[in-house]
């Protein structure tokens, strides 16, 4: 943890002391921001910029709930604080399904306010895919790409694009977009997956054998040395569009702890139109 002389040398100044914690946030020392912006605000207790700072700071540690409540108390002693109204509406995709109209609701607001908001863009083009808005997405992704295109990773923005087409059963749009990016990297195991799937939906199983297969293969060669928990994901998607349940089963149950999104990707891919609904897939995502 690194502070500043000045800080030291003026432990009442409710400023420096927010500006510290900003700079403890930014460098991923979280109990020490919380530190900073904690006596900051003790000083100076209608300091919005502070309050939702320390929002952030608890939205990066994954405590919703207590940055969602100073991201409301930050916009009530500032009405249009644009930021603080963006970032409460990312946080409220964090809170459930109940809270997306929320999200989107903030997320609009900050966009009217700047259309070229390209972050609160790129975030309410999640939202809508979260809700199964998949047009609306597209449009929110293009005019995000638009704006920046490394903000979906560089040259991942194709695998992106790539996945909501396929979530919106287009399929040879999601097959082009993968295509694209495996001419630049030949193994990347989500533009593989996404193209097994895709083809699997729009051609059939026997037809789509030899993609399942290369997106398998590839999966299991990055076993040792990549993400675990998208690796177990995909796995289990591929299983449980081939009809292995019980494997698909057991690959989830390994992805949900360790992978954020397990939950909320089998509600969208494909994969698992058939066995979303089954009770055992449900007694696994509750749990």
């Amino acid at each position: 943890m690194v502070r500043s002389l000045y800080i030291e040398q003026n432990p009442d100044d409710a400023k420096a002391l927010a500006h510290s914690g900003e700079n403890q946030r930014l460098t991923g020392h979280f109990e020490a921001a919380l530190d900073d912006f904690n006596r900051s605000i003790e000083l100076q207790a209608d300091s919005a910029w502070a309050i939702a700072h320390r929002g952030e700071t608890y939205y990066l540690m994954k405590r919703y709930e207590e940055a969602l409540a100073d991201f409301n108390r930050a916009i009530e002693l500032n009405p249009d604080y644009i930021w603080a109204i963006a970032h409460r509406g990312v946080t409220y995709r964090f809170l459930g399904e109940a809270y997306y109209t929320k999200a989107l609701t903030d997320l609009d607001r900050a966009i009217e306010h700047q259309s070229d908001y390209v972050w609160a863009l790129a975030y309410r083009c999640r939202i809508y895919e979260l809700m199964k808005c998949y047009k609306q997405s597209l449009i929110d992704f293009d005019r995000t790409v638009a704006f920046d295109k490394t903000i979906f990773g560089g040259k991942n923005w194709l695998i992106e694009k790539g996945l909501i087409f396929c979530y919106d059963g287009q399929y040879s749009e999601a097959i082009a977009c993968c295509e694209q990016r495996l001419l630049e990297v030949a193994d990347d195991t989500t533009a593989l997956y996404c193209i097994a799937i895709s083809k699997a939906r729009w051609q059939g199983l026997d037809k789509a054998a030899s993609e399942i297969e290369r997106s398998r293969t590839a999966l299991l060669a990055q076993w040792e040395t990549g993400d675990r928990g998208n690796i177990l994901y995909r796995l289990c998607g591929l299983e449980i569009l081939e009809g292995n349940c019980d494997r698909a089963w057991q690959y989830l149950q390994e992805a949900i702890p360790i992978n954020d999104e397990a939950i909320e990707l089998v509600g969208h891919d494909p994969a698992w139109l058939e066995w979303r609904d089954h009770p055992k897939t449900l007694a696994l995502l509750a749990s």
